[in-house]
């Protein structure tokens, strides 16, 4: 049975103040540069300044598009440290 695939851009990042790890859609970090409020130590902060991954994450599909697995399908080389 084939199944089919979704992809997300995401951008792995570390807080800078407690390391607390966060991943997000490029776009949000990469495109808009949007801060985030870490979860951990409650400080603000813009991942886009400290990534640290960028991958393609794929979802793959059954045929009524449940998500049965998620892969990491390639390193996106422009954002590695």
């Amino acid at each position: 049975m084939e199944r089919n695939k979704a992809f997300l851009d995401v951008t792995v990042s570390l807080c800078p103040y407690c390391g607390a790890p966060y991943a997000d859609a490029s776009w949000y970090v990469m495109v808009l540069g949007s801060d985030v409020e870490c979860c951990s130590c409650g400080r603000t902060w813009n991942p886009k300044s400290y990534k640290r991954d960028r991958i393609l994450v794929a979802f793959e599909l059954d045929e009524s598009g449940i998500v049965m697995r998620v892969n990491k399908e390639r390193q996106l080389v422009d954002c590695v440290p």
